[in-house]
């Protein structure tokens, strides 16, 4: 059974994090290490993880070396990580048991180096308020319309692909999957897999921001020519239009 690299950035998130990695333990997959880098927390958030990490050696506690943002606590998981396998996982969002076994399961099969699947969104009460449906493939192409992998249901092959690492960008998962879409398509799993919980001051509350993000990285792109970004960019808007959940 091949090793997962789970990665976890926290920042003051006692209320959640305990939820977050039971869900991790609750895996049907059980090959996998927990690498939960902590982003300079003043609340009770590194003893809980210790805590936790006392009765299960699979889950490991770092301090952010780096620039402080969940990008960088992200890169200094990937940095020492030591799976064939990274995925991702914040401390404020859950997975459903069969997430690991299903998603690697199909990329052995399909013979593709990325998954990803649909995904709740959720309230802190637990209600459902939404779901992001999973697209069985996106291509590097697909991405650049809209942003078809919730980072919190994303897998690749490190072994294969190499690490990859994300940049202070503002998207900066959008980003990094758009890198790891250059050397692989990705598979999805229909079945949601993940519960994403939505906060007042998350990104994807600011749907004006976020669309500007979205229009610099284009613009940023190397592959992407000056008509094809006003290209890319109405379809994201087109696609932002008819979510609105």
């Amino acid at each position: 059974m091949s090793l997962v690299s789970i990665i976890m950035p926290a920042y003051n998130a006692e209320k959640t994090i305990k939820k977050s990695i039971v869900s991790i333990q609750n895996q049907t997959y059980g090959c996998w290490e927990l690498l939960v880098t902590d982003d300079n927390s003043t609340d009770a958030t590194r003893s809980i993880v210790l805590e936790l990490a006392k009765s299960d050696e699979r889950i490991k506690y770092f301090p952010n070396k780096g620039k402080s943002g969940a990008w960088s606590a992200r890169n200094n998981s990937i940095k020492v990580a030591e799976g064939e396998y990274i995925a991702f996982l914040d401390s404020d969002d859950t997975w459903l048991p069969q997430k690991l076994t299903m998603q690697i399961s199909e990329m052995k099969t399909k013979n593709v180096n990325a998954s990803h699947s649909t995904y709740y969104r959720v309230l802190d009460t637990g209600k459902v308020i939404g779901i992001k449906k999973a697209s069985q493939l996106v291509t590097l192409n697909d991405m650049l319309k809209k942003n078809c992998i919730g980072n919190l249901t994303g897998i690749y092959n490190a072994k294969i692909l190499g690490k990859f690492y994300q940049q202070e960008v503002g998207h900066e998962d959008y980003a990094m999957w758009l890198e790891v879409l250059k050397s692989t398509d990705s598979v999805g799993i229909e079945l949601p897999m993940a519960n994403y919980l939505v906060t007042t001051n998350s990104l994807s509350s600011n749907k004006f921001k976020a669309a500007l993000w979205h229009f610099n990285l284009l613009r940023s792109h190397k592959k992407v020519g000056a008509f094809s970004i006003w290209y890319y960019f109405c379809c994201y808007i087109v696609s932002s239009i008819k979510s609105r959940v």
